[in-house]
């Protein structure tokens, strides 16, 4: 069972904000820029001398936490769409085999097994289906590529089927 996929720069965005709060990674990142903020907040209080308005203290590190952690997610996005290229096998014409062994992915620059045992996780939205190697690390198919919604749905059941056990 095999599909071609071309994945664009505009897959790798949409794939990045459908997961952007669903990841623990995130949430971590989301977390210490609240606790980097808020303690930055306190301190210039407590140091200034001035009473502290707990209301203002939380409402500035909420703002400043939510700032912080958008920057920091604008700035990985921009730096992995520059970084994604044809060239290196992220974007553009990508084919997909379901194998024996593994997932087999072809591109201009690479051609790769993943074992069915290393495959962590096999996702679907109605979009794409997200095939999880590592942190971070994901195979992104858009739904737009495959022949049919009934092509879609049989490659996502024998992925799931088969992630992470041996074969």
């Amino acid at each position: 069972m095999d599909v071609e996929i071309n994945v664009t720069r505009g897959d790798i965005v949409r794939f990045n904000v459908a997961k952007l709060f669903r990841l623990k990674s995130n949430l971590v990142v989301l977390v210490v820029s609240l606790v980097i903020v808020g303690a930055g907040v306190w301190k210039g209080a407590v140091a200034g001398g001035q009473d502290v308005d707990w209301f203002v203290v939380l409402a500035v590190t909420a703002v400043g936490g939510g700032l912080l952690f958008a920057a920091i997610v604008l700035f990985s996005l921009v730096f992995v769409l520059i970084s994604s290229t044809a060239q290196n096998g992220v974007v553009g014409k990508h084919t997909y085999t379901i194998e024996e062994g593994g997932l087999r992915e072809v591109t201009q620059a690479n051609d790769s097994l993943n074992f069915w045992p290393a495959i962590r996780k096999v996702d679907k939205s109605r979009t794409a289906i997200s095939v999880e190697i590592a942190p971070w690390l994901f195979h992104v198919l858009p739904r737009r590529e495959f022949e049919s919604d009934k092509a879609y749905e049989a490659f996502f059941n024998e992925l799931r089927s088969r992630a992470g056990k041996q074969p």
